[in-house]
């Protein structure tokens, strides 16, 4: 199941909060060994402000198996600050383009008919019904190069706008997503769910 869920609602939230954060730190600075903020046992950065939405991907057990950080591009983002010395022609600003960084699926045995684990499935048909919902036209991204086969497979065209290698990140690229419901509707066929988003507390049907 996958729930909605504010920066700001953070202390109300805090058990889902503290997985995520918990769970961010273990694959991206244990796992990937990425030079990231760590705060205690959590990956946290300037970036997750009152204003960030953040969509989770739950088990049956309401156990967090995933999760993605979604901020409009009209405030600072990773693409704006960090990143931009990476891709320099590549910068948004717009309230119609939102970003999408912090996609993390761990612990997710439940897989859909495409092969894909149902929390990153979520995830991203999650992500193109919160921008269809709020009037966002476009979503940008930030992935490794490997990434495109997933979004294939789950029927997510999309959009390569440049790749920088680094030793530490290996090949990172930048894509752009045009939301539309012809493209909902592609990932709802290519990966068996049905609308997934849910408020705090709601399970989706």
């Amino acid at each position: 199941m996958l729930r909605q869920i504010l920066g700001h609602e953070r202390e109300k939230y805090s058990s889902y909060f503290d997985q995520m954060f918990r769970q961010r730190k273990s694959v991206f600075h244990d796992i990937k060994k990425w030079d990231v903020t760590i705060v205690d046992e959590y990956e946290i950065d300037e970036y997750d402000r009152d204003d960030t939405v953040y969509l989770m991907s739950f088990d049956t057990k309401d156990s967090l198996v995933g999760s993605i950080r979604l901020l409009s591009t009209a405030t600072p983002h990773m693409m704006s600050g960090p990143f931009l010395p990476m891709f320099p022609d590549c910068g948004f600003s717009s309230p119609l383009i939102w970003e999408a960084t912090r996609f993390v699926v761990s612990g997710d045995r439940s897989v859909q008919p495409n092969g894909i684990s149902t929390a990153a499935c979520e995830l991203l048909l999650g992500t193109v019904e919160f921008a269809l919902e709020n009037g966002v036209r476009h979503i940008t991204g930030l992935y490794e190069a490997g990434m495109p086969r997933l979004y294939r497979r789950c029927g997510l065209i999309n959009r390569e706008l440049g790749r920088h290698k680094t030793p530490e990140h290996g090949t990172v690229c930048v894509g752009l997503w045009e939301i539309s419901e012809a493209l909902e509707s592609s990932i709802l066929d290519a990966t068996g769910l049905g609308r997934v988003t849910a408020p705090p507390g709601q399970r989706a049907a």
